[in-house]
């Protein structure tokens, strides 16, 4: 992992993407070979940006419309690379947006904290 990669706790993923802490809970079980937050040595969730990426197109297929196992196995399809390039394509749209999203907010505080 990289060492500047940025984790963030269960309570400002749920802020971040407007999901109940329980819910994530939920879907990190029911995703449990897609949705693997890392722990800390007391067992506390930290999310990566690729937590966050995964999360999100759960929310957007779920506004589709589409079931919680219709989800699981579209992911599952793309993770193990059985979709058409399009789809990765739109996937790491998707990745590239929330780690570009988290550079920025980081990028504009500390900005922020020398203006002051």
């Amino acid at each position: 992992m990289n060492k500047h990669q940025q984790l963030f706790s269960i309570q400002q993923v749920s802020q971040k993407v407007k999901i109940p802490r329980h819910t994530l809970r939920f879907w990190e079980k029911e995703f449990s070979s897609i949705l693997v937050p890392l722990r800390t040595e007391g067992g506390q969730r930290r999310y990566t940006a690729e937590n966050i990426s995964i999360l999100e197109e759960i929310i957007r297929l779920k506004k589709m419309g589409r079931s919680l196992p219709q989800i699981k196995t579209e992911l599952n399809q793309r993770q193990e690379g059985e979709l058409p390039n399009a789809f990765k394509i739109e996937l790491l749209a998707n990745r590239i947006a929330v780690l570009a999203k988290s550079e920025i907010s980081h990028f504009l505080a500390k900005e922020f904290v020398k203006v002051k």
